[in-house]
């Protein structure tokens, strides 16, 4: 596989357009002066508008203004309304187009007024007028709309038409008979840049008669969609992926009680027929994602709805969000290939999944359970048992939630035996989902030993907590010993906000911790509270437990690759969140930040905050090194930047688009390290691929289970030098999973097992002998 370093440019899907409405300059504005990128809180509740489209002659409904083809720009003719600016653009760019002559009056044909009068928006060649594609804009106050549109033609009906208003479908493929001439459709875009925009991409000959623009008064107290992937009108969509919804919240996360097959639906655009899904939300109730029961039809048109029967943790409704996008071909095929055998184990939420000294695969579940299971013959799994030692423990000692414990890190001790094995797990207090609710400083780090990992000591206790899923997560021991930990972030993008309960980060949040065995205390566990009443260093010499590296927002699992590297998925945020900005003076506690380029006092770069970033972050994998900072900011370690921030006007890696241009990245940013998992991926568990005898072209590769959009097994190849390849998806075998969250090989077969917490089961998969 050929390497490639993934470059993501995050930018509004609107684009960056010329804000030319007074009131909206006002508001840009007063945003940037705050720090703050502009959130589309309410539209102006006096700003309403009614169009009638028609010639240059046409006399307008009552109650309308009037369009006949006008370039865009400000109005001043007869029925144009006062101090208004609309008109047409190209559909490629925000220049002025002149589609006067386009506009048509079928008189006694159509005796509705509205419907009789339409302006083309897409001729066909060889007709009179102007043949260059148009949309319509009008300058509007930004805010959220309930925009009415119609479309069609008294005397023809040789049009697909097709309307897109702002970045949701209005019209999509109405094809007009003799009997249902016209469409009408409305939808409730948001505007963020100052202007409405309505626009036919994707149709052919399009005609729009009339339309009317009313604002969403309560949209300020209302979640909604801020974003979907893919796209709204989105093409080559992989048939073997799901739909994500990145949500705009004002309160709490969605409810997922609330997300059924009828409040939200992915169907056939030209059929309506429904497509069979599953719907969830995240951990952190920040997304929606359709995934559909079995892959999509390739080449195929489907419309996403999210409907008002959704609704957040507070009973607020959503407002109504449609988009459409297209499939592309079917992947897979090829030499490398997997046969699933689904549910070898079943009837629990299971998170990890290891196999250990003695042959026996252990998996971890949600509330506490450890099960071990024998490997039969062809690798499916027998015997099973429930350790209770980790419950066990918890109801002893009366721990919150007990006797329930969420354990997602395991690693067995490299002096374990195959008739002695001792294993290491992460234990966390279970968060249910719904209302957030984890106590902070909770989360602990225990050994399992003693005659069917029946003793439970604690080895660290109190690392931090957010009060949702972002928890301590896996472990894993290095090549010098070390116990290695991934330990996840208390917010969103660094900085309180109230998704996440206002929680703020720690000073060991976000980071990769590592864990020396030799170093702990006789008397355990180690307390490692860094705030009152607690008072852990970890940068005090012989300190146990320190920082590895930083900035790493919610890794899920980390592995040790045979090249010597580690490497971890991480999830990215979704948007909204909040981000630090620099303080002046800066704290004396910079002069101890862990810096692998030069260490000592920060110095930079300055920092403004963002409230409420508009753009979600991508998923990573991070080719971890000792010291560096891989994005995620803490203002606990003189952290500050979010991703690779925006240095320049031009594309830059991993940017952050709402900080102003010339905002530099952390100077100990890792950004050979960072690489692309994929939007909204939740890239979660991972593996080295070792292929016992049928490793071939897969062996050394690392394969990153996706949880959220795809809920897939991705593959990135590894070389030599620690450098991965753009990653592969589709490979037979590794599609089709219901929320999946790790993966483990059991390297003498090649056999993978996958934990699937969607369908509460563990699924295997073989590997084909042409594979070897």
């Amino acid at each position: 596989m050929t390497t490639i370093r993934t470059r993501r440019r995050l930018r509004s899907s609107t684009g960056h357009r010329p804000r030319l409405a007074a009131l909206s300059a006002v508001l840009a504005s007063l945003a940037v002066a705050l720090g703050a990128a502009p959130a589309p809180a309410r539209a102006d509740t006096a700003f309403t508008a009614r169009v009638d489209f028609g010639t240059a002659a046409t006399v307008p409904v009552t109650g309308h203004l009037l369009d006949y083809g006008q370039a865009y720009g400000a109005r001043t003719g007869p029925h144009q309304g006062t101090g208004l600016t609309y008109g047409w653009t190209r559909t490629d760019a925000a220049t002025p187009l002149d589609l006067i002559g386009n506009g048509r009056d079928r008189g006694s044909a159509e005796p509705d007024r509205l419907r009789a009068t339409l302006m083309h928006m897409q001729l066909p060649a060889g007709s009179a007028g102007v043949t260059t594609p148009g949309r319509w804009e009008i300058a509007v106050p930004d805010g959220t709309y309930s925009v009415t549109v119609t479309v069609g033609d008294a005397a023809h009906t040789n049009s697909v038409h097709a309307l897109q208003a702002e970045d949701q479908n209005a019209v999509d493929g109405f094809v007009p008979t003799t009997a249902t001439r016209y469409a009408t459709r409305t939808v409730t875009p948001t505007v963020t840049d100052g202007r409405l925009t309505v626009s036919p991409v994707t149709g052919t000959n399009t005609k729009i008669t009339h339309l009317a623009i009313v604002p969403v008064a309560d949209a300020a107290t209302r979640p909604a969609v801020r974003a979907v992937t893919p796209a709204n009108t989105a093409t080559g969509a992989p048939p073997t992926g799901s739909v994500v919804a990145d949500l705009r919240l004002v309160g709490g996360g969605v409810d997922a009680a609330t997300l059924t097959s009828s409040t939200v639906t992915l169907t056939e655009a030209a059929t309506g027929t429904p497509v069979a899904a599953r719907v969830v939300t995240s951990g952190g109730g920040d997304v929606v994602n359709l995934s559909p029961t079995a892959g999509l039809k390739p080449h195929t048109r489907y419309r996403f709805a999210v409907t008002g029967g959704v609704k957040d943790l507070n009973g607020r409704s959503f407002l109504p969000w449609q988009s459409v996008f297209t499939t592309g071909a079917e992947t897979g095929g090829g030499t490398v290939a997997f046969d699933k055998v689904t549910g070898v184990a079943s009837g629990r939420s299971f998170t990890s999944v290891v196999k250990g000294p003695d042959g026996r695969l252990y998996a971890a579940t949600l509330d506490g359970y450890i099960m071990r299971y024998a490997i039969a013959a062809g690798g499916t799994l027998t015997d099973g048992r429930a350790i209770t030692t980790v419950r066990d423990d918890a109801a002893a000692r009366g721990l919150p939630g007990a006797p329930a414990r969420t354990v997602i890190g395991m690693a067995f001790d490299p002096a374990s035996t195959a008739s002695a094995p001792v294993l290491w797990i992460s234990s966390n207090t279970m968060y249910p989902g719904g209302t957030p609710a984890e106590p902070d400083w909770s989360s602990a780090i225990g050994r399992l030993s003693g005659p069917d990992l029946s003793v439970y000591t604690e080895v660290v206790s109190r690392l931090p907590r957010s009060v949702k899923d972002h928890e301590t997560n896996s472990l894993a021991f290095g090549p010098d010993g070390a116990l290695y930990v991934s330990q996840g972030a208390n917010n969103a993008m660094g900085a309180p906000d109230p998704v996440w309960a206002n929680r703020p980060e720690r000073l060991l949040s976000a980071a990769i911790l590592r864990l020396d065995p030799a170093k702990l205390p006789a008397a355990l566990p180690l307390d490692v509270r860094t705030e009152s009443p607690g008072a852990y260093d970890p940068y005090a010499p012989g300190a146990p437990l320190t920082l590895y590296a930083t900035g790493v927002r919610n890794a899920f699992d980390l592995v040790w690759h045979s090249n010597g590297h580690l490497y971890t998925p991480t999830n990215g945020s979704a948007a909204g969140g909040n981000t630090p900005a620099t303080p002046s003076p800066l704290p004396g506690s910079c002069a101890r930040r862990i810096d692998a380029a030069a260490h000592g006092t920060y110095t930079g770069p300055p920092v403004p905050a963002i409230t409420s970033n508009r753009a979600a972050e991508t998923d990573y994998v991070f080719d971890v090194e000792r010291g560096r900072y891989y994005g995620h900011p803490n203002p606990a370690r003189c952290e500050w930047v979010l991703a690779g921030g925006n240095p320049t006007s031009g594309t830059d890696p991993f940017e952050t688009a709402d900080y102003p241009v010339g905002t530099l990245p952390d100077r100990n940013l890792d950004l050979a390290g960072m690489y692309d998992a994929g939007l909204h991926a939740s890239a979660n568990g991972v593996v080295e691929y070792r292929g016992g005898a049928f490793g071939g072209a897969l062996r050394g590769s690392l394969l990153v289970v996706r949880y959220s959009s795809g809920q897939d097994i991705e593959v990135f190849g590894a070389d030599a030098q620690g450098r991965l390849s753009a990653p592969t998806r589709g490979i037979t075998g590794f599609t089709g999973f219901q929320q999946p969250l790790d993966v483990t090989e059991d390297t003498a077969t090649g056999n993978l097992y996958v934990t699937e917490l969607g369908a509460s089961r563990i699924t295997l998969l073989r590997p084909r002998a042409s594979m070897g």
